[in-house]
């Protein structure tokens, strides 16, 4: 059975052992697709919970809830070719952007962020911050996510300052174009370089 997270606002819990058969607590490798509760663990201490799969809906949406501590890792700025996404926030504070425009959101607060509208969103709030988002339709989501977490993973990364982190991010980015890409030259350049690096390397 898949082990949901435990999340409360003082920790994220540990579930490296919480499956009885020692498989990995980051991703849904297990399955063929993703399941409730499957949750997904970075170096930087954010958590990804599969609150609803993609196969819940047929693939009109993907809700995760995004447990991310202060100072995280934000992904670059980017857009979605095809997708909405959309935050609510559970508990704490929130800032996104929205095509250069920064706000922040509290505890029941939501924002949207229209098809190809660049975006991205960060915790500088200094405590732990809980949101619910969704991205309609799923597209692949669930699989960018999974391979960023898989390939830390196996890779023994521990740290948001570790190097290669940047580059399994770049990876899997360039992986699923059709689900998001970023929205800038300033970053796709570099990342589409150390996604190459990555490749020749075999990193993943």
């Amino acid at each position: 059975a898949t082990a949901a997270r435990s999340v409360t606002a003082a920790r994220v819990a540990s579930a490296a052992s919480a499956f009885p058969d020692g498989s990995s607590a980051c991703g849904y490798g297990r399955f063929s697709v993703a399941q409730s509760g499957d949750h997904f663990e970075f170096p930087d201490g954010s958590t990804y919970i599969v609150r609803s799969p993609s196969s819940d809906s047929g693939g009109d949406e993907v809700e995760m809830e995004f447990v991310l501590p202060s100072d995280c890792l934000p992904p670059p700025p980017h857009v979605h070719p095809s997708q909405v996404e959309s935050y609510e926030v559970i508990e704490g504070s929130l800032d996104v952007v929205i095509e250069g425009e920064w706000i922040t959101l509290g505890p029941g607060e939501s924002a949207s962020v229209p098809v190809g509208a660049s975006h991205t969103f960060r915790n500088s709030s200094g405590e732990l911050v809980r949101v619910r988002n969704w991205h309609r339709p799923a597209m692949k989501f669930e699989d960018f996510i999974e391979e960023m977490c898989v390939n830390m993973e196996k890779a023994g990364i521990r740290t948001k300052y570790d190097p290669r982190t940047l580059i399994y991010m770049s990876m899997a980015m360039m992986d699923h174009p059709e689900t998001l890409r970023p929205s800038r030259k300033r970053e796709l350049l570099p990342m589409r370089l150390m996604a190459r690096v990555g490749r020749l390397l075999r990193m993943g």
